[in-house]
């Protein structure tokens, strides 16, 4: 198999696409990079916006890792470790996490961690995997995702196969995939704040205060006034996530939209609104309305009161996963949401449901 090389480009390249391809030739994709491998075998979709430069793959001289507190890590940081030593590299941790099993890693604090790193390994589950694109994603480093969580939709592998993985992406076989993020303003009576979210951002009313009143507008024009229990705004990579379980659609990660719906509306509309990526999406917390909490990727970020408004746009900076080729996200989605066929079918065309290599 030909090797798929990248070097890492700069987080507003990574947006675009437009990075050039170095010397060194191959075709020109959709996406202004190059492939060398337009191998059928790998589950990649035309379009799909992935970089592929055909120069040598950057040196991974620094590996930085992030680590779910409470999971046992021992398999990951032995496959890592030797992978690292092996290759003369440097392992980084962030300083709160060094106790949990990364003691022989460098500790660098979370504002330099990124930027230090060439790659971030992620092994936990989807939240932990979100902790480090958020650490990552301002730099442009793009994160492999280990899975050590129940499921672990955003993982690209799992512990027994990260050796693999690792031998894959030290001579350039793998890819990397952007992720839409968002970028959200909250303007308050106390001052702006802005959160960046790679899942959703939701907006949910307080308990025991009634219902949320919130007014949602897309490009300076009112669309709807929701009385609900809150409204949820999602990225294609969130579609699968707390969007998924209140009936809205399931998106393909290479879709650039932003997902707006409202939870437990009381009215007859409760469907999800779809808008470009482009477009600037605003929530107004209403006079009628009850104190309303915003999480981001499920943590608490600050509550809101009347009057409050948040603006939502795309982020220049998206998350960046890395992808060996060995599922797709159809794959990973009928896998971990245990998608099963109706039974009058039987098992006439069954796919393969995990077409991973296995040692």
């Amino acid at each position: 198999m030909a090797s798929i090389h990248r070097a890492i480009p700069s987080p507003r390249c990574a947006r675009t696409s437009t990075c050039s391809a170095a010397a060194g030739g191959g075709r020109s994709s959709a996406t202004g990079g190059v492939d060398q491998r337009p191998d059928p075998q790998l589950a990649f979709t035309k379009g799909t916006k992935l970089m592929s430069i055909a120069s040598p793959p950057r040196a991974l001289t620094t590996v930085g890792v992030v680590t779910h507190p409470r999971r046992n890590c021992d398999e990951v940081f032995t496959a890592i470790v030797g992978w690292v030593r092996a290759r003369g590299a440097r392992l980084i941790a962030l300083p709160e996490e060094a106790p949990a099993g990364v003691s022989h890693a460098d500790q660098v604090p979370g504002e330099g961690f990124a930027s230090t790193a060439d790659l971030v390994i992620a092994a936990g589950g989807d939240g932990t995997i979100l902790r480090a694109l958020a650490l990552a994603a301002p730099a442009g480093v793009p994160v492999l995702g280990v899975n050590l969580g129940r499921l672990g939709f955003l993982a690209e592998v799992d512990p027994p196969e990260l050796g693999r993985a690792l031998e894959a992406i030290g001579v350039g076989e793998y890819r990397v995939e952007e992720r839409l993020a968002l970028e959200c303003t909250l303007h308050t009576h106390e001052g702006p704040m802005t959160v960046h979210a790679f899942n959703d951002l939701v907006v949910w009313r307080t308990p025991g205060f009634g219902q949320a009143a919130l007014a949602v507008s897309v490009g300076g024009e009112l669309f709807a006034r929701h009385a609900a229990d809150g409204i949820i705004v999602a990225t294609p990579t969130g579609s699968t996530a707390y969007t998924l379980s209140v009936g809205g659609p399931i998106v393909s990660p290479v879709v650039d939209a932003i997902l707006v719906t409202p939870l437990a509306p009381h009215g007859l509309f409760n469907r999800t609104l779809t808008i470009a990526a482009t477009e600037l999406l605003e929530i107004e917390v209403l006079g009628e309305s009850a104190p309303v909490v915003v999480e981001r990727d499920g943590a608490r970020e600050r509550e809101l009161t009347p009057g409050a408004t948040i603006a939502v746009r795309r982020s220049d900076a998206p998350g960046l996963l890395v992808r060996l080729g060995w599922t797709s996200f159809y794959g990973r989605a009928r896998r971990k949401l245990q998608l099963a066929d109706p039974i009058e079918l039987g098992h006439a065309g069954d796919v393969k449901d995990d077409p991973r290599p296995r040692a």
